[in-house]
């Protein structure tokens, strides 16, 4: 009778657990997860947000998880690697450079978003990094259009005026820089060749980047590439440069007011903007243009990203989620303008943003005045191993500068690691 009652107990016992199990099972199934970084994790609650406003009667659970963009990549390679789908987020955001990392190796394990994403409502330049065997595997959300910023205070000081800034060459921007650092003592700029920043901001503007389209190495040989080093190197010979070795010392450069201007993408406003004693001393402009050639523009990105949905069972909700706000929401990107500087890429959204008067930046709508640059940017395909190659030739260009190589050696040394990524 014991043995009955304890093997009853068991069986009791199992059926509970299996009761709790099929019901947390129920429960994860209508629960989309979404990872994100930085501000765009704040984005991301103001998505659910809407999303649920306008979708009352749904019964689906969201969370969004904060999560540091290195660690995301690596978890999110890890978990595609092992196929361990369930432990990927059903969304997520990351940045333009990462794309084929993900859909090359992983493609069956994306939804194939094609028929959601009309590209027509975007640049080309983003349209080619969401793209893969003619496919779309991402939602093209913001980019990081490259910009010049700079102290209309300090420059009137030697005579300039806010038109002055605007639409100019490298060399024009040298003689801005050289008279304003006489009358000021400020040098123009801080620049900081290992990080290659300033590199990939000058190689788009010239439509060229580290691989061609097919993927090989494109560095040796390639005229951009050579005025673009040139045009560094001339900037910093001309005295107007305020040295730094680190990204801290970027922000100190902005801090203690050492410089005049900061030319980079247009996610730097807000780190500007927080250093709210200098509120209206800032504008923003186009950056510098190479001079070398007319095909040369003052238009250039250096950051932003998309939009990925896993091909999990929660899909078809999670892809009406991230169509319907970070595809299409005006409510969404408004907020995301306003709130931190993001230069929506759809370009129906852009048209009909709404932001306010930014006082900080003399009253101008910079989100949207950003925006509307970004539609002049050239198309790059940015291919696989960006970063990887990017530091390297930032380092190897650091070993020229530093007369540890010659210029035509750093070439060749960069162009041979190109070939050596583009194999992997």
């Amino acid at each position: 009778m014991k043995k009955k009652l304890g093997i009853g107990l068991i069986v009791i016992g199992l059926l509970i657990g299996l009761f709790f199990m099929l019901n947390k099972k129920e429960e994860d199934d209508k629960k989309i997860v979404i990872w994100a970084y930085d501000n765009v994790a704040n984005i991301a609650e103001k998505a659910v947000e809407i999303y649920k406003k306008e979708n009352k009667d749904l019964d689906y659970e969201f969370e969004v998880v904060k999560i540091g963009q290195e660690d995301m990549v690596e978890k999110i390679k890890v978990y595609l690697s092992t196929n361990s789908l369930n432990n990927l987020p059903d969304v997520f955001y990351d940045e333009d450079y990462n794309f084929l990392e993900f859909i090359k190796y992983y493609e069956n394990n994306f939804v194939d978003l094609t028929e959601y994403v009309n590209l027509e409502d975007y640049a080309i330049f983003k349209r080619i990094n969401v793209t893969y065997n003619d496919k779309t595997y991402a939602i093209p959300f913001d980019c990081g259009v490259g910009v010049m910023f700079y102290r209309v205070d300090l420059i009137k000081k030697a005579g300039y005026e806010e038109k002055d800034m605007e639409n100019l060459t490298w060399n024009q921007f040298i003689e801005i820089g050289k008279k304003v650092k006489k009358e000021t003592g400020i040098d123009m700029i801080t620049v900081l060749p290992e990080g290659d920043m300033e590199g990939r901001l000058l190689y788009q503007s010239a439509g060229t980047w580290f691989f061609d389209e097919n993927g090989k190495a494109n560095i040796e040989n390639n005229q951009a590439f050579i005025d673009s080093f040139n045009t560094i190197k001339r900037v910093l010979d001309s005295g107007i440069v305020y040295k730094t070795t680190s990204w801290d010392d970027i922000i100190s450069s902005i801090s203690n007011e050492k410089i005049v201007s900061l030319v980079g993408g247009s996610w730097w406003s807000p780190i500007i903007e927080s250093y709210k004693e200098q509120s209206g001393k800032w504008r923003v402009t186009t950056m510098p243009r190479m001079s070398e050639s007319n095909d040369y523009s003052n238009y250039s990105n250096l950051g932003g990203g998309n939009w990925f949905v896993i091909n999990k069972s929660n899909k078809e909700i999670a892809i009406d989620f991230a169509v319907s706000t970070f595809g299409k929401s005006q409510e969404l990107i408004d907020y995301s303008a306003e709130t931190f500087a993001i230069v929506p890429v759809n370009l129906n959204l852009i048209k009909n943003l709404t932001v306010n008067d930014n006082d900080f930046f003399g009253g101008e709508k910079i989100a949207k005045k950003m925006a509307e640059y970004s539609e002049y940017i050239k198309p790059v395909k940015y291919g696989l191993h960006t970063y990887e190659i990017t530091y390297y030739v930032g380092t190897v260009f650091q070993e020229y500068l530093d007369d540890k190589l010659s210029f035509e050696d750093a070439i060749k040394k960069m162009q041979k690691e190109a070939e050596k990524v583009s194999m992997e």
